[in-house]
């Protein structure tokens, strides 16, 4: 297939584009970032004009371009309301102009805002409670309208905690690789509450593989949670890079963060059914993979 990406210079997006080709497809990379593990045009998804062109023969698009950070949504939201979602609109756009009928896209456990039960399955109340969080429902409705309207296919995948190798924000907000480098480098390790928040991270290399297999979808909406199917507290994450690390770490607790669910983890049973998929990599596993790419210097 000819495959289009948005968004592929990032954590996500290069491995997904590599995996793409190690698959035989045919990749191609829109962003705003230079990329050099594939062919990438550097250009911003909401110049329709610019993008359109490279929409000319493609199978399928996968839309990873979006801002992710919650809080800096929260300070800034027309910035997540103009990227994110005119951003998605401009995708599906040039996808209707040029007759491209597959749309595959990151959404985020961001839409269930406070979960009123876990583990959350995908039907459960979707009410954020952060501008990204209703940035990436809104994404999820253009895309379910764009297929009802046009008669493409679309697939809303739903992260939770995505974290592995190769993860390197500037500056690093997500917690794993801020505390791997907190631990490696001595300082503070900060958690905000007692660290008992339940959370449900997922290795990268089992979200690659769930794209992977949402490409052979054929015809109408799907949505589903992709989750690792246990939770874990974040002051054990903490504990378990101490043992890996063979260092102590220096915590240092804060008061609780408003709006900050003591549990949000996920059923990803439906991923199960329609994909054949369920999570491989555990805690442990994947975090030693994930401390052994920054011991090596990354």
């Amino acid at each position: 297939m000819n495959i289009l990406l948005t968004g592929g210079s990032g954590f996500l997006g290069k491995k997904l584009g590599v995996a793409l080709m190690q698959a035989g497809h045919r990749v191609h990379n829109l962003d705003v970032k230079p990329c050099a593990l594939f062919p990438t045009t550097q250009v911003d998804i909401l110049d329709q004009f610019s993008i359109l062109p490279y929409f000319h023969e493609v199978d399928a698009v996968f839309h990873l371009a979006s801002y992710i950070e919650a809080g800096e949504s929260v300070e800034k939201p027309e910035k997540y309301i103009k990227n994110n979602i005119l951003g998605t609109l401009s995708v599906l756009e040039a996808m209707r102009r040029s007759g491209v009928k597959k749309f595959l896209f990151s959404s985020s456990a961001a839409v269930y805002g406070e979960p009123i039960r876990v583990p959350i399955k995908e039907d459960d109340r979707t009410i954020p409670i952060n501008p990204y969080g209703m940035t990436k429902l809104a994404m999820e409705g253009l895309v379910s309208s764009y297929v009802a309207s046009y008669g493409m296919t679309g697939v809303a995948l739903r992260y939770f905690n995505l974290y592995g190798p190769g993860e390197d924000h500037e500056p690093e907000t997500h917690a794993i690789p801020r505390f791997i480098s907190q631990i490696m480098q001595d300082k503070e390790v900060t958690v905000w509450g007692e660290g008992l928040n339940l959370r449900d991270y997922i290795y990268i290399d089992d979200v690659v593989r769930a794209h992977l297999l949402a490409l052979e979808l054929q015809d109408g909406y799907q949505y589903m949670n992709l989750s690792g199917q246990r939770s874990t507290s974040v002051i054990d994450v903490i504990h378990l890079l101490e043992k890996i690390l063979g260092k102590q770490a220096n915590i240092r607790f804060f008061p609780p963060r408003p709006g900050d669910p003591m549990e949000l983890y996920a059923d990803s049973s439906k991923a199960g059914k329609v994909l054949g998929w369920q999570a491989e990599v555990g805690i442990e596993e994947g975090l030693r993979k994930t401390v052994d790419w920054f011991m090596r210097g990354k």
